[in-house]
């Protein structure tokens, strides 16, 4: 245990004058805070900022901070600050008199927290501080920094980026030019149990006839490879596709996407059907060794209102298992907090979006996140492909060619009915009705085998 200062210590620090106080609090971030003590915290599993982060929230709140942030969340909050609501959270649940965040620092080992003591002097944050004073200092700095997080204006009352700010974020990505050549529209409805606004579309392969032809849809998915892997701020003339595909072919094997197709397919439905804009894919960041909840992070704008999307897919021979296969996906969301009003600047990760996109632009789509009550809706929503296999009782080869392609489309609305009767049921039963859902139905021959065979040919293996 270290030596705790005596009362007179806080008064002093309460002292501080004006001029001095502005210095600290300019020096003294969080961001600088969660560096300063990143290697030297006593029960730290690993030596990573996401872990400095994670014990400096259970401390600072008596270990009564519930749910954690995820792991996203908690790199953007080393990154960027720590959010107005986890600091507010924090506020609500102790205070630096009750906190156990002294006594928690006081457990560093006693060359370590001279080593913090001579990087305060050295950053002029305290010219007298020894390893003594260091537990009580840093226990103060931290809750400075909620205070003033806490206390800051309300990022939702910030002003929309103007149309000049705004519109690289707002463009599509991908290349949609023959996606009427390759997809049939056979049918599109809403989801009954969500309350929110929500589509459910079922497509079908041209020309509808079994066995599917894979053709247009390879050239399709082949001329947005680079898009999907590559960051949005990166222009196309400067990647070629060939390195998009080594991008991909290591995204496959490291283990992560279990249907890659599935992951590209949902691409490019959410940005030509509902012009749901990419953010950023768990592809794109994997180089950085990075990786998120969902398979992608998308933006749509309806009706007035801005959406954060997360997206999921799903590839099976059944249809109803691929469905209840998605499902899980999106229950397993660290973030997915559907049945409760989120904040999607907590889910999307900032330190991507400047990675990604640089500063300036990183600013004007956390701004578009949260401008006001009436326009981002504070729920995350969904995203979804459903890949399966085709099955009829009907029979489509005594019959005539327009025949054929009309009992296949039957056989496809009929699909369409079962997924909406299933979706009905687990919405309801996961309390997600306020999320919308935008859902993309298409049937393969064999969807497990083919889709396997379509991306080894198109990246190899």
């Amino acid at each position: 245990m270290g030596v705790n200062p005596p009362p007179s210590f806080y008064m002093k620090l309460r002292k501080t004058p004006k001029k001095l106080g502005n210095k600290m609090a300019k020096e003294t971030n969080f961001t600088y805070l969660i560096d300063l003590v990143n290697p030297y915290l006593p029960d730290a599993e690993n030596t990573s900022v996401e872990e400095t982060v994670r014990l400096i929230i259970k401390q600072s709140s008596n270990n009564r901070f519930a749910p954690m942030p995820s792991s996203s969340t908690l790199n953007a909050y080393a990154s960027g600050g720590i959010s107005r609501t986890a600091a507010k959270k924090i506020l609500k649940l102790t205070n630096k008199e009750t906190s156990s965040l002294e006594e928690y620092f006081s457990k560093i080992g006693a060359d370590q927290l001279t080593a913090i003591a001579n990087k305060l002097k050295k950053r002029g944050v305290s010219k007298n501080v020894y390893r003594g004073k260091v537990p009580a200092l840093l226990a103060k700095l931290f809750y400075d920094t909620f205070d003033r997080a806490a206390n800051r204006k309300n990022k939702r009352k910030q002003k929309i980026p103007t149309k000049s700010e705004d519109k690289d974020i707002f463009t599509k990505t991908v290349s949609d030019e023959t996606f009427s050549t390759v997809f049939r529209q056979v049918n599109a409805s809403e989801i009954d149990a969500v309350r929110n606004r929500n589509a459910i579309h079922a497509f079908v392969l041209k020309p509808e006839l079994l066995p599917f032809s894979y053709t247009n849809l390879k050239n399709l998915v082949t001329s947005n490879i680079t898009s999907y892997a590559i960051a949005r701020g990166v222009s196309k003339t400067d990647v070629i596709g060939l390195q998009a595909a080594n991008l991909l072919r290591k995204y496959a094997k490291s283990g992560i996407p279990n249907n890659l197709l599935g992951e590209l397919l949902a691409y490019i439905f959410l940005e030509h059907e509902d012009n749901a804009l990419k953010l950023y894919t768990r592809a794109e960041i994997l180089k950085a060794n990075r990786t998120i909840d969902s398979e992608g992070i998308y933006l749509k704008r309806d009706q007035g209102k801005t959406q954060l999307i997360l997206g999921a897919s799903q590839l099976n021979n059944n249809l109803e298992n691929a469905i209840n296969n998605v499902v899980k996906k999106i229950a397993t969301f660290d973030n997915n907090r559907s049945n409760e009003t989120v904040l999607a600047t907590d889910i999307v990760d900032s330190s991507i979006l400047q990675t990604q996109f640089g500063e300036d632009k990183s600013n004007a789509i956390i701004k578009l996140m949260a401008p006001t009550e009436t326009d981002f809706e504070d729920i995350a929503s969904y995203g979804i492909f459903i890949g399966y296999k085709f099955t009829t009782k009907l029979d489509l080869d005594d019959c005539t060619l327009e025949e054929a392609k009309e009992k296949c489309r039957q056989a496809i609305n009929c699909d369409l009915e079962q997924a909406i009767s299933r979706l009905n049921i687990v919405i309801q039963q996961h309390h997600w009705q306020k999320s919308s859902f935008y859902v993309y139905l298409l049937p393969f021959t064999n969807a497990e085998q083919d889709s396997h065979a379509i991306m080894k040919d198109l990246i190899g293996e």
